[in-house]
């Protein structure tokens, strides 16, 4: 059978002929996947291995919902097909495709009570030969740097736990792709096996010898994005929240778009102060300067429970000093957002959240305090029991209204749709290795087509200080605060290292999200990533160069009719510490400029 998408350019063929059941896509007339298997190992039974395919239900939907990052707003049309399938066995079972313009995904709906032992998946995937793919190593925090190679030359050895999701393939003409999974919560995150072929296998590293689950069993989504060219890829991506359910009307009447969860602009003081930054004497001025930065929020990071840092003093607990601060800030028009380690751990004092007692108990002291968000560090698993850890802090946080940003975690997949307090997640490979290491330049230049294609991703961007450049410019680190998207953008420099700096009033205005993202031609993975991203009538253009010096010519046709003005923030040949600002610039939707790219350099537009 064949799944048309509405405007008919990508199409899904179904067959449970030739050794079980196998889908292809074609896109535009060209192959993206070969017939690859689908199906899941359930209590020994391999559904999908040899099954027979029957009734088909079809129908038109609509995911249509407010939402933060990339843009405000999410509206897709697509096809929805329900085929019954059969096991040689007797036993019944469902394969739901989705198909929307720039992407498929797939499920399977296993019914039955009791609990039932997963054991994997027949999941695989065939590309057409030639096809290159950027693939992350690291499946533990998923903080690995992405690597290019032929589907067919992936080394095992540096893959040895699978490659994580996204993974992103260019193919020949032009074509783009990307592999990842929706709606992963109550299964376990999947990661894929390198074969020495141009078929990729499906794995579950973080569980390998199964899980339990009990009632019906249903997979998450298996998601192939699509496009010609990066601009259509990165706007595919859309189709990861909308296979995710709605929010809970109770607990989130408004979607993303209720009044307690604000995304904003966040202090953060570990990357640049280690653990004195974290002392109580120091917490009035950091809470200062964020209000002197324009940050709706100031994060306390590791530590504060801790009696070194001398919260506990005077006959006052660390929580009873939290208040304080939380008091302190308010007035300054700044709110908290709190660190905490999920597990327990003695020799550093963290309490931990190992427990339902002990998360319920810490989400409900953040409400008494005036906490409004929390982030959650150190779980460095996607496994069946993880991502109920993960699923319950959500809930958790949605009966305290407490905000989640998850570190030390695996790449999102639609969760925020679902549970729209969390409002951003690590799952990165961040400015943070510039503390003890060096981010490779293409390494900036690959996220926006790699990893941002999952979702949301706190990068932590922008040091103008010496020591931590390393390989780029100042012009591309303000630039990494725009081709990065976090609802909660957390700058990670020093105060006064910004408010010195010519181009504080960005930092002071930046967006923590946007109304609408394009990806500007020239863009290539690795290379170079040009994105402009609107919110309300002003647009910012970020440029992070992944390679050698090099020229760009901008075009701003997207800006649409009038005359508007534009600051440039650009490159100094030959200073990557110094800026070349350009204010108070005419543009128009005729004005192309031509802009010198340093060697690991950037540049930002803000036109208004």
């Amino acid at each position: 059978m064949q799944i048309n998408s509405p405007d008919g350019h990508l199409k899904v063929t179904v067959s449970d002929e030739g050794g079980g059941i196998a889908y292809g896509v074609f896109y535009q007339g060209r192959e993206i996947l070969a017939p690859s298997p689908v199906g899941v190992q359930l209590d020994g039974v391999s559904y999908g291995a040899s099954d027979q395919l029957g009734r088909v239900k079809s129908s038109t939907i609509r995911e249509k919902f407010a939402w933060r990052g990339n843009k405000s707003k999410i509206d897709l049309r697509g096809t929805k097909v329900v085929i019954e399938a059969k096991h040689a066995s007797g036993r019944g079972w469902e394969l739901e495709f989705r198909c929307f313009n720039n992407g498929v995904a797939w499920r399977a709906v296993v019914p039955g009570a009791g609990e039932h032992r997963v054991t994997g998946e027949r999941t695989a995937w065939t590309l057409p030969q030639g096809t290159v793919a950027w693939c992350n190593p690291d499946t533990l925090n998923y903080e690995g740097v992405y690597r290019k190679h032929r589907v067919n030359e992936i080394p095992s050895k540096e893959f040895s736990r699978g490659i994580g999701f996204p993974i992103t393939f260019e193919l020949a003409g032009g074509f783009y792709a990307a592999l990842t999974e929706a709606e992963v919560m109550g299964y376990s995150g999947m990661t894929a096996e390198a074969t020495g072929t141009w078929t990729l296998k499906s794995a579950f590293c973080d569980d390998p010898e199964g899980w339990m689950m009990d009632g019906d069993v249903r997979t998450p989504w298996r998601v192939l994005l699509v496009g010609d060219s990066l601009d259509r890829l990165v706007q595919g991506s859309d189709v990861v929240p909308a296979l995710c359910a709605a929010p809970d009307k109770a607990l989130f009447p408004k979607g993303v778009r209720t009044g307690w969860l604000k995304p904003g602009r966040c202090l953060w003081q570990w990357w640049a102060f280690d653990n004195a930054g974290t002392l109580w004497e120091k917490q009035h001025y950091f809470v200062d300067s964020a209000a002197a930065l324009n940050c709706q929020y100031y994060l306390v990071d590791e530590g504060w429970e801790h009696p070194d840092q001398k919260w506990s003093t005077e006959g006052k607990t660390a929580w009873q000093r939290m208040k304080e601060l939380c008091d302190y800030a308010r007035n300054k028009g700044v709110d908290i957002w709190i660190w905490s380690g999920w597990t327990h751990n003695p020799k550093r004092l963290w309490p931990g959240l190992e427990t339902p007692e002990k998360r319920e108990t810490f989400f409900k002291r953040c409400q008494e305090a005036g906490v409004k968000g929390t982030k959650i560090d150190f779980m460095d698993s996607e496994s069946h029991k993880m991502l109920e850890f993960y699923q319950d802090c959500l809930r958790f946080g949605a009966q305290y209204k407490v905000m989640v940003n998850f570190h030390g975690a695996n790449k999102p997949a639609g969760e925020a749709r679902t549970w729209p307090n969390e409002m951003t997640r690590e799952g990165i490979r961040g400015l943070e290795y510039n503390k003890w290491d060096v981010l490779p330049e293409a390494h900036y230049a690959t996220l926006p087509f790699t990893r941002y294609l999952a979702g949301h991703g706190d990068f932590t961007p922008t040091t103008f200080q010496s020591k931590n450049v390393k390989g780029t410019t100042v012009s591309q680190q303000l630039a990494c605060a725009v081709i990065t998207s976090s609802p909660i953008l957390c700058w990670a420099d020093k105060p006064e290292v910004y408010l010195d700096s010519p181009v504080v009033d960005f930092i002071r205005t930046m967006p923590a999200v946007w109304d609408e993202t394009r990806v500007l031609a020239g863009s290539r993975i690795g290379e170079l990533a040009v994105l402009a991203r609107r919110s309300g009538k002003s647009w910012c253009v970020g440029a992070v160069n992944g390679g050698d010096e090099q020229s760009y010519t901008l075009d701003l046709s997207f800006l649409g009719r009038g005359q508007r003005m534009a600051d440039f923030v650009m490159d100094t040949p030959g200073e990557p510490l110094k800026f070349a600002v350009d204010r108070g610039v005419a543009v128009n939707a005729r004005t192309t400029r031509e802009i010198r790219l340093s060697r690991g350099g950037g540049f930002v537009v803000r036109i208004r």
